[in-house]
């Protein structure tokens, strides 16, 4: 997800292994989870607006995509993506093998452009990529250490349509929480574990489906 840039900011990248877990939460018990997320987390609570284009690589993969990343501008209506602002271009790897059938590990490679332009979409086609759909994210994001966890509603943008005209795809939240890793013994999956456990009296957890997520 768009993780906080620093207030100097120069052109960057990053790659590392991620793991993640998915759920979903009703209307009914996300406030519950909000007061549960409150009471662990150790930083300041983020609200989160952005646009999200997915890249596939052909012929079409669920598994490994591409995603271009940009922030969506606080309180304006319509709503307006940031120009000139940062982008993020995400790759997410082919799942490694399930710890559990709940978890997911996978190298995540993050590189960061600002300002974003117009060529970037041209530069991932020029690769293979083709575009798949578009996605608007709101929701919040709540820090405990290493863990992030991102709560948040999918709206699907109508192809040839912008961020303003999304529509939501569900009534639940989606759920989703990561923290980085070197592999599986790593110490910081086992807390992760604990940690998602701890969740599951109100989140349904479940794995990775694109259709939730707009496709």
């Amino acid at each position: 997800m768009f993780h906080g840039l620093p207030q100097n900011y120069q052109n960057s990248k990053k790659s590392y292994k991620e793991c993640a877990v998915y759920g979903t939460v009703n209307n009914k018990n996300v406030e519950r989870l909000y007061s549960t997320l409150k009471g662990l987390s150790d930083q300041k609570i983020e609200e989160v607006d952005i646009h999200k284009t997915i890249f596939n690589m052909k012929p079409t993969s669920s598994t490994t995509r591409v995603s271009v990343i940009r922030k969506i501008a606080p309180k304006q209506k319509p709503a307006k993506v940031v120009a000139p602002g940062v982008s993020m271009i995400e790759y997410m790897g082919t799942p490694d093998n399930q710890v559990s059938d709940k978890l997911t590990t996978r190298t995540i490679v993050r590189a960061y452009v600002r300002p974003h332009t117009a060529t970037i979409p041209k530069f991932l086609t020029d690769f293979g990529f083709k575009p798949d759909y578009e996605t608007v994210l709101r929701g919040k994001r709540f820090r405990t250490k290493q863990i992030e966890t991102f709560i948040y509603k999918v709206q699907k943008i109508p192809k040839s349509s912008e961020p303003a005209s999304a529509v939501d795809i569900s009534q639940h939240y989606l759920v989703e929480c990561t923290v980085p890793c070197h592999n599986l013994s790593d110490p910081i999956v086992a807390d992760f574990l604990s940690f998602a456990e701890n969740l599951r009296p109100v989140i349904k957890l479940e794995k990775f489906d694109p259709t939730k997520h707009g496709k």
